[in-house]
């Protein structure tokens, strides 16, 4: 995998990103945290998830093996501004990274490593897939889920 194809990655979920922070922050906190099942109780833990996963990846990327989830996952509006400084952060590394390169991090009590591109392909699927679980549960709370979906980032 190229450097740019990796960026295109990137840049395709932070676009999807975009496309669904508007609908998570129109929630009254009563509906972000009502509990509506799903491997995440609410939306708002869904979405504490989504970040925090993503929060933990770069964290690895950059350097830090030992990286953890956050303690607190605040509210959405706490979690939109985590996502974007870990966005900024991001897209500032990416544009150096070598997709080759091997990241070694604690894992499950060990350590594992994985190259660059392999982990990029992992939270942004990791994403994906929790982001369809948060259309699940909009649809629970009565809500329309925005209509975003992978391919249009791509689309000529």
């Amino acid at each position: 995998m190229e450097e740019t194809e990796l960026k295109r990655i990137v840049d395709a979920n932070d676009w999807l990103w975009t496309k669904w922070w508007p609908a998570l922050q129109a929630l009254s906190p009563e509906q972000a945290q009502q509990e509506v099942g799903g491997s995440f109780p609410s939306v708002l833990a869904t979405t504490a998830h989504m970040v925090g996963a993503e929060a933990v990846w770069l964290e690895r990327l950059l350097g830090n093996p030992a990286a953890s989830f956050p303690s607190n996952p605040g509210n959405m509006q706490s979690l939109f501004e985590r996502w974007q400084q870990l966005a900024a952060s991001r897209q500032a590394w990416l544009s150096n990274a070598d997709p080759e390169a091997p990241i070694t991090y604690n894992f499950t009590g060990g350590t594992a490593t994985n190259r660059v591109s392999e982990i990029v392909l992992h939270f942004t699927s990791h994403t994906h897939f929790h982001r369809g679980q948060l259309a699940s549960q909009f649809r629970l709370l009565g809500l329309q889920p925005p209509s975003a979906h992978w391919i249009g980032f791509f689309r000529l």
